[in-house]
């Protein structure tokens, strides 16, 4: 339990900000929660939580309760809460917040913590980041290969391990020293964690099994190399197993050992762990054709729907529309990479089929930029990403959002600096919007129809069902008006600029 004006000044200290709202200096907080779809569905939230929420995301979000939001600018939300202007990252204010009371919690709420990142889908290396707060020792997550399949902090420097056919892994000598100690046979047949002295260190590991319906697929090894190990942090390491077996779930790449081979080769590649030559060849391995040009689709579930069948059903189907693809499962998304000697990223019988599956399952996709080095997948699976992330939550359009539609945006958008990005909106723009929404007008719509149609006044004045002379009418309206120039070209690239960024 903590007070809530400690949280809070120690967020206003940290980030030299201010939180806006009124609270009750001494009201207790018992605990911090991410704010999801969940709450926004319920009236009265948790007493004597504090929720978290992304503005963006829940602004509109009627509910009563302990509430802060971020990212506002120069908005207030619906319900009367507490709320940050600034952009911040929501996993590193969370875990600010919680070292606030961390004094005053024990075990459970600890497990409370991580259960969180889980139940919020945050996935395996913020799980991981939680624990390591808490343990104060590296944490390491190995499949029973001895590949390293996640860590925090990143241990891609250490002596103990090694590039292994593309992966890190284990050191020969150190998973020989394992099985020689019966490590790797207490891993199996144990059902909590251990500590053990390996060859070369004065210091515990501690090792505890991953299992899924019973079978190991992995475990978790943490080096007490930072700290001796206490009893309690055994209990969290065996509850943070139990977590991370379930991601791994979440994350379907145990449940079709086909997909295992696909994430860790899509991974491995937007990992740049390749050169051009070896993903050329790892693609061939996993039967897929390399071809002249590549595109990725990354496809999810919008806000409003989910899943409703296993994940290899869905990846059969996406096979079946792409057919020279390779298809893995990153979190909650679906990432295809597509090889085609084509130079468009889709056929329109191709596109009609992904259409109709996006639509059919409650889905969108984003498709990347086409392009011809297979090495440089990493740049293209960013822009996917990225877009997938933008149009999420706004979802209103055509299921398939092409990124030579967006760029602009996402670029922008990457700044993180909402306000200089509206303030770089030409001004005649931005009369001119106004004006139309005050007098009813039509001025935006008819620029935009111009620069769809190439700036051909002709097929402009087609589009609109207007005469050409009505057009220059209102082009000199415009002109009036607005101060809009259209025999110039750098103003006209700033005025489709603007219009992009206003739609």
């Amino acid at each position: 339990m903590a007070y809530i004006s400690d949280i809070l000044d120690a967020i206003e200290k940290k980030y030299d900000l201010k939180v806006h709202g009124n609270y009750q200096k001494r009201h207790s907080i018992d605990g911090i929660r991410f704010f999801n779809e969940n709450d926004a569905n319920i009236e009265h939230l948790m007493p004597n939580i504090l929720y978290l929420a992304d503005y963006k995301t829940f602004g509109k979000a009627e509910v009563y309760g302990d509430i802060l939001f971020i990212g506002t600018g120069q908005n207030t939300p619906a319900s009367d809460s507490l709320y940050i202007e600034e952009e911040l990252n929501i996993l590193e204010l969370y875990n600010l917040m919680e070292d606030v009371i961390l004094a005053y919690q024990n075990i459970d709420v600890q497990k409370r913590s991580l259960f969180s990142i889980l139940h919020n889908g945050y996935g395996i290396d913020a799980l991981l980041q939680t624990a390591y707060k808490y343990l104060n020792n590296p944490v390491v997550v190995c499949d029973s290969s001895y590949g390293i399949l996640a860590s925090f902090p990143d241990v891609s420097e250490d002596k103990n391990l090694e590039i292994k056919n593309n992966r890190l892994s284990v050191k020969a000598k150190y998973s020989e020293d394992m099985e020689q100690k019966k490590v790797t046979e207490r891993i199996y047949h144990s059902v909590y964690p251990f500590a053990v002295k390996l060859e070369e260190s004065d210091f515990d590991w501690i090792f505890e099994s991953i299992r899924i319906k019973h079978a190991v697929v992995g475990y978790i090894c943490v080096r007490c190399n930072e700290r001796e190990h206490t009893e309690s942090d055994l209990d969290l390491i065996h509850s943070l197993a139990q977590m991370v077996s379930i991601q791994l779930q979440k994350d379907d790449s145990y449940r079709n050992p086909q997909g295992i081979k696909y994430d860790m080769f899509l991974r491995d590649l937007f990992g740049r762990h390749y050169d051009e030559e070896t993903a050329v060849n790892q693609l061939s391995l996993l039967g897929i054709k390399p071809k002249e040009y590549y595109y990725i689709i990354a496809s999810s579930f919008t806000a409003t729907s989910r899943r409703l069948m296993a994940y290899h059903i869905y990846i059969q189907q996406l096979s079946t529309i792409f057919s020279n693809s390779v298809t893995g499962i990153f979190g909650n998304r679906f990432i295809t990479l597509v090889s085609t000697s084509k130079m468009e990223a889709m056929t329109p019988k191709t596109e009609k089929r992904l259409k109709t599956f996006l639509t059919m399952n409650h889905m969108i996709g984003t498709v990347s930029y086409l392009y011809d080095k297979l090495s440089e997948s990493s740049a293209y699976f960013s822009q996917c990403q990225g877009l997938l992330s933008q149009r999420l939550p706004v979802f209103n359009e055509s299921p398939i959002i092409y990124y030579r539609n967006y760029y602009l945006k996402h670029i922008l958008s990457s700044a993180n600096k909402e306000s200089m990005v509206r303030a770089s909106i030409h001004p005649s723009i931005k009369f001119m919007k106004k004006h139309d929404e005050e007098h009813g007008t039509n001025y935006i719509s008819t620029l935009e129809t111009y620069f769809d149609n190439n700036r051909s006044a002709p097929a402009t004045a087609n589009a609109l069902f207007i005469h050409k002379s009505t057009l220059f009418y209102r082009f000199d309206k415009m002109k009036q008006l607005f101060d809009i120039r259209l025999d110039d070209k750098d103003a006209l690239f700033a005025y489709e600029y603007s219009l992009k960024l206003l739609q």
